[in-house]
């Protein structure tokens, strides 16, 4: 099985090759995300990348393969920065805006809700395992070696939670206030307020 990235072809030094690779994997990306896995085939992909079907099974062996394919590319080109280690609260910001940024004002997002419920496939759920692993270990390395470093993977659960329930659940949008409210609590930098008495 053939799965070449864009930089591959790039260093083979052929431009047309390097162009329709990258259209196959924005096709891919853009098909999955408005027409769901199932209704998303070969042909269509092709068509939209302007090329034929046997350009996309030179490069992969079947769906699965371009669409593991796609996701890892669009994940790469919206992965966070590394931590700057100057503050820890600004190293979240930076990481969660990017992660909701690519989660909801890109076809990234819809794209990984359409792949969430075909887990039991296993080149499927490898790009989806292999997403969320790469976001954690920048939120380590964000929280090693600080404060807060105790209870870190439950503070990643909190503040990735936060981003996958609104967006893949309840399908809203996430916004600053919220990062800036999830940070502060995971952070302990908000006091706990007396609740409001129930009229």
């Amino acid at each position: 099985m053939k799965n070449p990235s864009p930089e591959t072809a790039t260093e083979a030094g052929r431009p047309q090759e390097v162009r329709v690779t990258r259209a196959l994997l924005e096709s891919a990306l853009q098909e999955l995300s408005v027409s769901g896995y199932e209704a998303t085939t070969i042909a269509r992909l092709a068509a939209r990348a302007k090329t034929s079907k046997q350009a996309v099974y030179r490069r992969w062996a079947d769906k699965p393969a371009l669409i593991a394919d796609a996701i890892r590319h669009a994940l790469a080109e919206a992965n966070p920065a590394p931590p700057q280690r100057g503050s820890v609260a600004q190293d979240l910001r930076v990481c969660l805006g990017n992660t909701v940024s690519a989660l909801q004002d890109t076809p990234l997002g819809d794209a990984i809700r359409a792949l969430v419920p075909l887990r039991k496939h296993p080149e499927l759920d490898a790009v989806l395992t292999e997403a969320e692993d790469a976001r954690r270990l920048i939120l380590r390395q964000i929280f090693i070696a600080t404060p807060f470093e105790a209870h870190m993977e439950t503070r990643i659960d909190l503040l990735l939670g936060l981003i996958y329930f609104k967006l893949h659940i309840r399908g809203q949008r996430v916004t600053d206030t919220d990062i800036e409210t999830a940070i502060q609590l995971v952070l302990g930098l908000t006091p706990p307020r007396a609740p409001v008495p129930v009229p």
